[in-house]
């Protein structure tokens, strides 16, 4: 494993402990903003990607 890969990880990890922290206080719809913004920017660079090829 690189330290890029490992980076990625750690980001997740935290990421979903972020996550999980706000559910618990009653703010869903912030984590839900939140996957919403990473889920768009992934389809978003799945497209360009497609458009450059």
């Amino acid at each position: 494993m690189n330290l890029k890969m490992i980076g990625k990880i750690i980001g997740y990890i935290l990421a979903i402990i972020i996550l999980i922290e706000l559910y618990e206080h009653q703010l869903g719809a912030i984590s839900f903003f939140i996957l919403t913004v990473v889920f768009f920017t992934a389809a978003f660079r799945q497209k360009s990607k497609k458009e450059s090829a």
